[in-house]
């Protein structure tokens, strides 16, 4: 198995690609910790992962919550494996001049902010294994600029930042701490998550725009987001750090 004995903390791992990634590294061998806000989601997550999966209540944008699992998963292992930064939200859409910015701060702090504090406690921990990774997701809306979408395009473009600075940092650790490869995963729409069934059907016009977004015309299914995510962790994957990695139907492609 690809992850047997391993160690992985997935945020935002109750449903959606979270869910999907947890999922797999399980059935590789790994014990996978989960956060999520919602309690009822987590505990189901957790119930239907089964006994190699931990779900711990966790708000990303909260210091003592964030400092919490990691306190737990240092007290119950001694250490980190691998890492999915996964946690994040999107808002209405909006031009620059109309926008909310309450909302706007809201979507930095989840989408930059907690993952920013999240990779901080987890280079230090992993820096204490050999063959760490983290894989933070974010967007293709963070490679391309969108319209009416400037918080969540301007937070995934300020994440694939921060990883690419995360990464040469962790290629070149101190002395006495261990390499660790930092990638991300810019996935275009992915049904599930932010695009449920209920969502898509509530707003057909942004839905037919999604999809007319992508040169294959379609939404992406978790599983194909998951996959290189799993490739990412893996050691399969072990001269790739620093990348943003864009599993998007051609969203980035160009124009067409």
């Amino acid at each position: 198995m690809l992850f047997s004995g391993k160690i992985a903390l997935i945020s935002g791992g109750t449903r959606g690609i979270g869910f999907n990634v947890s999922k797999k590294l399980i059935e590789e061998g790994a014990f996978c910790y989960i956060t999520g806000r919602n309690e009822k989601d987590g505990h189901l997550a957790e119930t239907v992962l089964g006994e190699n999966a931990r779900y711990v209540p966790t708000d990303t944008t909260d210091e003592k919550e964030v400092d919490n699992i990691f306190h737990l998963i240092d007290s119950n292992h001694g250490r980190l494996d691998l890492a999915v930064n996964n946690a994040g939200v999107t808002t209405k859409r909006a031009s620059v001049r109309e926008l909310d910015i309450k909302e706007w701060r809201r979507v930095i702090d989840i989408n930059l902010m907690g993952s920013l504090m999240m990779m901080s406690r987890q280079i230090a921990l992993m820096s204490k294994t050999e063959g760490s990774s983290i894989v933070n997701v974010s967007s293709c809306a963070g490679v391309l600029g969108q319209p009416r979408q400037s918080a969540y395009s301007t937070s995934k473009a300020a994440l694939n930042m921060l990883t690419q600075v995360a990464a040469i940092e962790c290629a070149n650790p101190p002395e006495g701490q261990n390499i660790i490869r930092v990638n991300a995963v810019c996935p275009g729409p992915t049904l599930g998550g932010m695009n449920t069934e209920e969502r898509l059907r509530a707003n057909p016009e942004s839905t037919q725009e999604k999809i007319q977004s992508t040169a294959m015309k379609r939404f992406a299914n978790p599983e194909e987001i998951t996959a290189t995510i799993i490739w990412l962790l893996s050691s399969q994957s072990s001269f790739v750090t620093g990348s943003l990695l864009a599993v998007d139907g051609g969203f980035t492609a160009g124009k067409f």
